[in-house]
């Protein structure tokens, strides 16, 4: 494979470099569809750099693919929070906006599988003792948590406890995503009753 030329970065331009040492990582792992195919010799040879160069922005790969999943949590944010505040802007129910973000959640799974399973197949996202986790990966999860509380402070579910039925939605979202993606020759029940019956049933949602 021919290595890319870089031209050089003007004195100044070093997030620039940082910028695009984070693209050439995530088209890696785009193509790939493995975390392992991230390494600095094929950052530096997607984008045209040494390898050596790439240390003064990060110390190492661990730190760039950190960043990626960062990255990605930013944008499967954007698509669950972008859902639901259209819903709602809309004049939807409490119901619907909740299920909007969910149906979100489930085509940014759909769309872009590489990028989703990185958001949680990590063994560092849910951090430790010592170390916080980032709000970052955790912002759709309380928005789903908040969205269920709206239906509930809406009398349209009867959950006594939306952190854990907010988490039983998630357990199903994810497990639907992940097997959908892993089996597709199964018979699945069409998306929209499989969404309706996570949502509804798990957030313990009737009619308003």
């Amino acid at each position: 494979m021919k290595e890319a030329v870089r031209e050089r970065n003007r004195r100044g331009q070093g997030t620039r470099l940082r910028a695009e040492i984070l693209a050439g990582a995530t088209q890696l792992l785009e193509d790939s569809g493995s975390e392992e195919a991230v390494t600095l010799r094929a950052i530096a040879r997607q984008i045209g750099i040494s390898a050596p160069s790439i240390y003064s922005h990060f110390p190492d790969r661990e730190a760039i693919v950190d960043a990626i999943v960062d990255d990605a949590f930013s944008d499967f944010n954007a698509e669950i929070s972008g859902s639901t505040e259209a819903a709602r802007s809309a004049g939807a129910s409490p119901a619907q906006c909740l299920r909007a973000g969910c149906a979100a959640y489930l085509r940014f799974a759909a769309e872009r599988p590489n990028r989703y399973r990185l958001l949680f197949e990590r063994r560092d996202l849910i951090g430790d003792d010592a170390l916080p986790v980032p709000p970052i990966r955790t912002e759709s999860f309380e928005l789903l948590v908040a969205s269920l509380q709206d239906c509930i402070d809406a009398g349209v579910s009867v959950s006594d406890d939306p952190v854990r039925d907010g988490t039983a939605i998630w357990v199903g979202l994810h497990g639907y995503a992940t097997l959908h993606g892993l089996l597709p020759g199964f018979p699945w029940p069409a998306d929209d009753v499989m969404l309706d019956r996570i949502v509804f049933g798990m957030g313990q949602i009737g009619p308003a």
